[in-house]
């Protein structure tokens, strides 16, 4: 008899629910435009939609593939749970100073109050619902823990002691949600397997269709179980001063049980306590506002505790660290991490491996380049900054590189071995050469020391050690006047060119020097002598030389007139097209002739004028001998 009495008192109240949620929203099911009849989930769009947990956008759309925000979430799970008007009335009286310093907007404002006075979302997170005067969107994994909670499974969460998901990327989702997750897939409202990939995702937005169906079955099982409308706790209790003491010391060591933290902290003397940390617990870092889960060991902080050890308030320091290794694995998903492996001891080069989450505003560089994160490979060389745990900043350079350029310098010292190249940007690289490095110079195979300077090279590089070098001689063929000589171990030689540029050159070993035809030696060479002379990078092999100075000629048009000091200036143009100036240096020695030979007075000579000047080179100007205008003027 009274087991048939309950089984209706169950079924009466059961209609009671159901006619309580009806009464207030439309028994028809809206048509939307944009679900069509086979769309997966229009059986639980029409469900929510009936129910008036969710609505349209307007003018008949329902925008299935559109975002959920954290703000419509919240609203959507008050209405879930069919909280009377009298009950929903008390919590926005008991929240509205929380709502109105969050700028909730009105049309939220008691569904917010419900989830609050519900336990569905902390006052924490009600802070982020709606930031900057705009909706944030909701991710994954905060649906899960809040229709946990709307649902009344919070408490059945947290007793769970063995979870197994099967996602690959299980560690991205705390332990603590883990538990929501796992009680939404118990529940059959979250699908095991994941995504196609087999992951969760648990930062992704979740769509309006999505959340339709999460909501449909969540809102089937508080009817079946009599949750609809159940007892708020409102924010009305008596505020209670706790004592607390001041503590220090560096945290040494975390452990995570449920929804708290216990931090076992090392103080100056060297003894260890270990502290509670909560949700209550107010938390910061570097002075700004952080979630108590953020906290990681070797945090140096100054906080405020009760006599039961439990954290009231926490000021933490940032800890800045900086390593340099080799990257071993990369997840470019959100969140992104990068894992390094790093030498800890340079003897014995043993090493550890360090995985770290990438911060949202990472400076990444790649060989010198600004890059994006998904450019970075496995078996990189990384120089990577870390703050709090997070990657701040990444320097990276490819484990395979290939540079093309010139050889501006070779350092042969007795621990290394680096080649300095130039590429044709101008960009310059230094790296260190292998100590098994194979080279090719002129399709011969050759040693460091038969590399020189000016050849031009292809190297390849890997881990940032040169490992193969092909070069090719650079030959030039130039002519000038020798400017200076320095005898030395490795004797150089500086000569001008037709164009007043100095290049100095090494004299190779075993070099061919003529002078005035006959075979000479360096010594047997002196200032002022004209040369003809072959180089290869920066060695001369082969030099001719006259003991008489030879003449230049000079074709231009004087820019400048310096007549105090017997000083013109002229612009050229070569065949290449380049345009250059020269200084000319007059006396009263030099001549100045028209093209009949007709002599003309220097201050004839004016600005644009065209000359053509023979001289000689005198260090920075020409010593013009005969200065001809061809033109009558």
């Amino acid at each position: 008899m009274f087991g048939r009495t309950a089984k209706h008192l169950k079924k009466f109240s059961l209609v009671l629910a159901l006619l309580f949620v009806f009464t207030s929203t439309s028994v028809f099911a809206q048509s939307f435009k944009d679900v069509p009849s086979n769309h997966w989930a229009k059986d639980y769009i029409d469900k929510v939609s009936n129910a008036g947990i969710i609505t349209g956008v307007g003018e008949g759309m329902f925008n299935p593939g559109g975002n959920v925000t954290k703000l419509q979430a919240a609203v959507m799970l008050a209405r879930m749970m069919g909280i009377d008007a009298t009950k929903t009335a008390q919590a926005r009286q008991a929240y509205q100073s929380l709502l109105t310093g969050l700028k909730i907007p009105t049309w939220a404002q008691d569904g917010v109050a419900v989830a609050l006075a519900a336990g569905v979302i902390t006052e924490d997170e009600a802070k982020g619902l709606y930031v900057n005067n705009q909706e944030t969107v909701a991710q994954r994994v905060e649906i899960a823990r809040w229709l946990t909670k709307a649902m009344g499974l919070d408490e059945e969460a947290k007793k769970l002691t063995i979870i197994r998901l099967t996602f690959k990327d299980v560690d991205f989702i705390s332990v603590e949600d883990q538990k929501y997750v796992y009680m939404m897939i118990n529940k059959e409202i979250i699908n095991p397997n994941g995504d196609e990939q087999g992951r969760y995702n648990p930062t992704s937005p979740i769509r309006r269709d999505e959340m339709a169906k999460m909501l449909a079955i969540g809102y089937d099982y508080m009817v079946s179980n009599l949750l609809l409308n159940r007892p708020l706790k409102l924010n009305n209790e008596e505020t209670v001063v706790v004592k607390t003491r001041s503590v220090n010391g560096t945290i040494t060591s975390i452990l995570k049980v449920i929804d708290e933290l216990y931090i076992t902290v090392e103080d100056k003397l060297g003894n260890r306590t270990t502290y509670i940390v909560n949700e209550k617990s107010i938390v910061k870092l570097d002075g700004s506002k952080i979630d108590y889960r953020e906290l990681i060991e070797g945090l140096k902080f100054i906080a405020e505790v009760t006599e039961d050890n439990i954290v009231v308030s926490l000021n933490a320091e940032g800890i800045n660290e900086e390593y340099i290794g080799k990257v071993k694995s990369i997840t470019t998903t959100s969140p992104q991490m990068l894992t390094i492996e790093y030498t800890t001891d340079t003897k014995s080069e043993a090493t550890e491996r360090k995985s770290f989450y990438l911060d949202s505003d990472v400076d990444i560089t790649l060989n010198g380049e600004e890059a994006f994160f998904k450019n970075i490979k496995v078996g990189d060389f990384v120089e990577i900054k870390v703050r709090n745990s997070k990657i701040v900043k990444i320097d990276a350079k490819s484990k395979y590189l290939e540079i093309e350029g010139t050889i501006k310098e070779i350092k042969l010292t007795s621990s290394e071995y680096s080649l300095v190249i130039q590429d044709e940007d101008k960009k310059t690289y230094e790296y260190p050469i292998d100590k098994n490095v194979s080279i090719y110079r002129n399709k011969s195979k050759a040693k460091i020391t038969e590399l020189k300077k000016g050849d031009e090279v292809t190297v390849e590089i890997e881990d940032g050690v040169i490992t193969d070098i092909v070069a090719s001689v650079v030959k030039k063929e130039g002519e000038g006047s020798i400017v200076s000589i320095l005898q030395a171990k490795k004797p150089e030689i500086t000569i001008m060119n037709s164009k007043g540029e100095k290049e100095t050159y090494y004299i190779a070993t075993g070099a061919t020097i003529r002078l005035d035809k006959e075979r000479a030696e360096l010594y047997d060479l002196k200032v002022g002598y004209y040369v003809d002379f072959t180089a290869e990078g920066d060695e001369i092999v082969s030099l001719y030389a006259i003991t008489r100075q030879k003449n230049n000629i000079i074709v231009g048009t004087i820019s400048n007139i310096t007549a105090k000091h017997s000083i013109i200036t002229v612009t050229i143009e070569d065949e290449d097209g380049d345009i250059y100036e020269r200084t000319i240096v007059y006396s009263s020695d030099t001549v100045f002739i028209d093209l009949y030979g007709n002599a003309v007075r220097e201050s004839r000579l004016e600005i644009g004028d065209e000359v053509i000047v023979i001289g000689n080179y005198n260090d920075s100007y020409i010593e013009a001998e005969s200065i001809i205008i061809p033109y009558e003027k």
